[in-house]
């Protein structure tokens, strides 16, 4: 009996420590500046979660946010806004619960060689801050029970953020940020370095592209935005840890200027 109650504390302190571990804070970094110019600014830093960098791109989008919100909520956006996106369409399957500001999706990203593509599904959540008409479309791709692509690798884990701060009718301030675990030997054959310089470079390519894709006409014309979901305030940390970042408040304060 004395031997089996010992066996249950030490399990119960088991749990218990690897609940405190779990619920362990993120510990990041400070964003480091590594592309500045043509009205964009990018960032990388340290984040625990993931063993690359963690990436942000900040930037001036000649667009109104509701254009912008309303072209996030398409699948031809995803498909050509995400630098080597070979998929991106909607799916179904426990891992997910859809709703009008919820879409579930599998997502199929290219790679340059030797990398091999990456794919995962994952889900598109989609807040708005009604007050100001700031949105959030936040991306999560985490391990499920889907099954796995024959000659793809399974992305254990990749986390986005895309962020709207309409500035007039005709502008807005959009954030890209965006994490991830590649997965894979990719760790064993490719200098981390080499790896992180794509990362970086990831991220203002997107970047690149959704100010291409925001001219195309079909995404001139929205007539309101569509997503209904308060922003939590708990994941409102990502748009006011971006907005102190001194290039970005610089980059603000010049375009409100004009």
């Amino acid at each position: 009996m004395r031997r089996s109650r010992t066996i249950g504390m030490v399990l119960a302190l088991v749990f218990f420590a690897t609940s405190l571990c779990a619920a362990e804070p993120a510990k990041v970094g400070p964003w480091v500046k590594f592309d500045e110019g043509d009205r964009m600014v990018g960032y990388v830093r340290d984040n625990s979660r993931v063993v690359l960098k963690e990436g942000l791109c900040v930037g001036i989008i000649d667009s109104s946010a509701q254009n912008i919100e309303n072209m996030m909520r398409t699948w031809d956006a995803y498909l050509k806004v995400l630098f080597l996106s070979k998929k991106a369409q909607p799916a179904s399957g426990s891992f997910c619960t859809p709703s009008p500001d919820v879409y579930c999706a599998y997502l199929l990203q290219g790679a340059p060689w030797p990398v091999g593509d990456r794919d995962g599904y994952g889900t598109l959540r989609f807040f708005i801050e009604k007050k100001t008409g700031e949105t959030l479309v936040k991306v999560e791709v985490d391990k499920n029970d889907m099954p796995e692509t024959p000659g793809i690798v399974r992305l254990p884990f990749c986390e986005m953020e895309w962020m709207i701060k309409p500035i007039d009718e005709n502008r807005c301030l959009v954030f890209y940020q965006m994490m991830m675990l590649p997965g894979g030997a990719i760790g064993n054959n490719i200098p981390k370095p080499v790896i992180n310089w794509g990362m970086r470079n990831y991220g203002s390519m997107t970047f690149k592209n959704i100010r291409k894709l925001a001219k195309e006409d079909k995404y001139k014309h929205s007539k309101g935005y569509i997503t209904q979901t308060q922003w939590p305030s708990e994941l409102r940390y990502y748009m006011e840890d971006a907005l102190k970042l001194p290039e970005v408040q610089k980059l603000l304060a010049s375009a409100k200027a004009k």
